[in-house]
């Protein structure tokens, strides 16, 4: 999966926590891309059984999609850790760092900064 792709899924997930209901143009607006894009890419979405999708319906996602969409969220989350907490990097640019972190690194490295994070927290906590 491209890391397009997961943007597009994990903002369908988010939309969908937040509003029950998911349009490709709420996709479009929150992502700042063009209809046709977004169409392209829920397409290719529906093609590896993430989402379900037919045109002018809403956007659902599949147990499948969830389950990608809540690891994208938790690979945020670990580099909004890093950033924020681990490195004291500027507040300005945790966001923007964590959304380009997130997408360059493999399950496996994501594994070991997990693991990294939870040892470092502990180890701060007991000082």
């Amino acid at each position: 999966m491209t890391d397009s792709l997961e943007e597009y899924l994990y903002t369908i997930y988010i939309l969908e926590k937040k509003n029950k209901i998911v349009r490709v143009t709420d996709i479009a607006n929150l992502m700042e891309v063009t209809k046709a894009s977004t169409n392209n890419a829920l397409n290719q979405l529906k093609e590896q059984g993430l989402i379900n999708y037919e045109k002018y319906k809403n956007i659902t996602i599949t147990k499948n999609g969830e389950a990608r969409a809540k690891y994208i969220e938790r690979r945020h989350a670990l580099f909004r850790i890093f950033l924020k907490d681990v490195i004291k990097t500027d507040e300005n640019l945790v966001e923007t760092e964590t959304e380009k972190l997130a997408h360059c690194i493999s399950c496996h490295t994501a594994a070991k900064l997990e693991k990294f994070i939870e040892e470092y927290m502990e180890d701060k906590n007991k000082h």
